[in-house]
């Protein structure tokens, strides 16, 4: 596919937001805050952390997560069972890849 497209969103505890205040890819966010909320188990134990994954859509709209790490194992496992479940709706974001940073912040 192409060079990956980089996205960066904080994750909090009302929600999630892009890191940066461009419109990009504003349909492509809104589907994944839909998807990844503060996990319940981090909430609890009061964590926080970083999880990069690299996605790829095809012309379905299914999501393939191709590498991935993280500074918490329970987050990226977390993310990556949500990603997999994702169906992206908009196609002009199917069929391209992606590199996805996602800051889990409580403060």
């Amino acid at each position: 596919m192409n060079n990956p497209i980089p996205l960066v969103m904080v994750i909090g505890l009302n929600g999630s937001r892009s890191m940066f205040a461009a419109t990009e890819y504003l349909q492509l966010r809104e589907e994944i805050s839909r998807s990844i909320s503060y996990p319940d188990f981090a909430r609890a134990f009061h964590l926080e952390g970083i999880v990069n994954v690299g996605i790829s859509t095809d012309n379905t709209g299914q999501v393939t997560v191709s590498e991935s790490n993280a500074s918490h194992e329970g987050l990226l496992e977390y993310v990556v069972s949500r990603l997999k479940k994702m169906i992206i709706l908009s196609e002009e974001y199917r069929e391209r890849d992606y590199k996805l940073m996602l800051k889990f912040k409580m403060y």
